[in-house]
């Protein structure tokens, strides 16, 4: 009667793995989506509410194309290499970057696929074929240059952890605020006429005159403006130094100055503030600045230019 039973009980251990759901390949293997998107960088707006979309890239196609087989339903889903797994069913997945998670998009941006356990398919055999894409979503604050690396971000998972496609980020994006851009490339700026009385010294100042950059800016960027000349004078900060030659001015340069009436350092850059959503007039001078002495009479003209850069 003991054997009787032993037996028994093998016989009912065995039972449920034999209904056991299981798929295989019929053809092809593991495949590769390998997913690029338009630009390696991806201009965010910093205002936007969790959620969002940051970027879709469009559908490519699984390679190799394979077929497989389930001989029963079977759960499927996506499982998530890049950071950690979401809950069952969830359609956004960690990135592994702060603020930042993804979407499988299959085969538009209308549906997603879900996190492993959280769907199923009967059994049958299927072609492996149908495109797939990636949509970056916004889950929190995001760094201003966050960067998601390239590789792999995740797999499609069948039962037993039969990995049947894997969705691959082909580079790296670098995820960056908006800039402003200048109204106008090249500012002309005409100082007013001056008598060389008005110079008693060596840094005697005259004519100020506004230099106004207009500019169109997104909200929400730390801005830094930069000015650069090639012919800085040497010991006056902010001043150019003067042209020579016939019917030139003699020992009178131009000096940049900002809105407190602070000459600009040239080769550093100077914070602004943080950018505006919309206009933004950046208000600076230039003035004579006596470099030596004596002053003649001529004319004067001075080229500096500026670069704006984001943080």
């Amino acid at each position: 009667m003991r054997r009787i039973l032993l037996l028994l009980a093998a016989t009912m251990l065995l039972l449920p793995l034999g209904a056991q759901a299981s798929c295989s390949f019929t053809s092809g293997n593991t495949a590769n989506v390998n997913i690029s998107f338009g630009s390696t960088t991806i201009t965010i707006d910093p205002n936007l509410p969790v959620g969002a979309t940051l970027a879709s890239s469009g559908q490519f196609s699984p390679t190799p194309i394979s077929q497989i087989s389930c001989n029963s339903t079977t759960t499927i889903g996506v499982v998530n290499v890049a950071g950690s797994q979401p809950a069952s069913g969830a359609t956004i997945f960690p990135t592994g970057v702060a603020g930042i998670g993804y979407r499988v998009t299959h085969p538009d941006t209308s549906s997603y696929l879900r996190a492993y356990p959280g769907d199923s398919i009967a059994s049958g055999s299927y072609q492996m074929s149908v495109t797939s894409g990636l949509e970056f979503v916004k889950t929190g604050t995001i760094a201003n240059g966050a960067t998601v690396g390239s590789g792999t971000m995740g797999y499609w998972r069948y039962d037993n952890n039969r990995r049947i496609e894997n969705f691959n980020l082909s580079t790296t994006l670098t995820f960056v605020y908006p800039s402003c851009s200048v109204n106008t490339s090249t500012i002309n700026i005409v100082l007013p006429t001056v008598s060389n009385t008005a110079f008693n010294g060596v840094g005697t100042v005259a004519g100020a005159t506004v230099v106004p950059i207009a500019l169109q800016c997104a909200a929400g960027s730390q801005m830094y403006i930069q000015f650069d000349t090639a012919n800085a004078a040497s010991g006056a900060t902010g001043v150019i130094a003067p042209a020579t030659g016939t019917g030139r001015a003699q020992n009178v340069g131009v000096q940049l100055i900002d809105k407190t009436f602070v000459p600009v350092s040239f080769g550093t850059p100077a914070l602004v503030g943080t950018t505006p959503n919309g206009p933004l007039t950046l208000t600076y001078y230039a003035r004579y600045y006596q470099t030596a002495t004596p002053v003649a009479a001529g004319s004067v003209s001075a080229t500096a230019t500026f670069t704006l850069s984001y943080q």
